[in-house]
């Protein structure tokens, strides 16, 4: 995604995506990022000051997801846009593997560092219970997939179960 420098987009949870004009993040990786748990405070900007909020892949990682939608209503302008790209609760993959039950990586002693997974539902219910106007809603793929992962993620979708052949679900809402 390219940057866009008449808006103002907040990039939460940014490790070192470069998207965006302004960058929180618990653990901040360049000068840039502003050092935030979102979890527990509060966004450090002031009411409707930007234009866009936008999360990928740390909504699942989250203990109160809520809190962080509040947040982003509250610094959201005015017909801003909050997008959120999370995990999809229904991929396959996280049930057959170990992902999101024990390890977080395949043959890794990690610890799974998820606290939720969303469905589409889940994540319109969050969404439109703080004020937010549902724009898009889509199933993503992840294009680093292997090839194996690939063909029978094309095959699921060949059946009544093609929402679990998915890995993540981006929402889009407008405040």
């Amino acid at each position: 995604m390219k940057k866009s420098l008449s808006k103002k987009i907040l990039n939460v949870g940014c490790g070192n995506d470069t998207y965006g004009t302004h960058f929180i993040d618990l653990y901040p990786t360049r000068k840039e990022v502003i050092k935030c748990d979102v979890d527990k405070e509060r966004i450090p900007f002031s009411k409707s000051y930007f234009d866009e909020v936008y999360c990928k892949n740390i909504f699942e990682h989250l203990r109160k997801p809520g809190y962080l939608i509040e947040e982003s209503y509250r610094v959201l302008k005015k017909g801003g846009k909050l997008i959120i790209i999370t995990d999809n609760a229904l991929y396959w993959v996280w049930s057959v593997g170990k992902t999101h039950h024990g390890g977080y990586r395949w043959g890794e002693k990690t610890k799974d560092r998820h606290y939720s997974l969303f469905t589409i539902e889940h994540l319109v219910n969050h969404l439109s219970a703080v004020g937010f106007h549902i724009d898009n809603i889509k199933f993503i793929e992840d294009e680093n997939d292997n090839i194996l992962i690939k063909l029978i993620n094309n095959l699921i979708r060949l059946t009544p179960f093609w929402r679990s052949s998915y890995k993540r679900i981006l929402i889009e809402g407008t405040k």
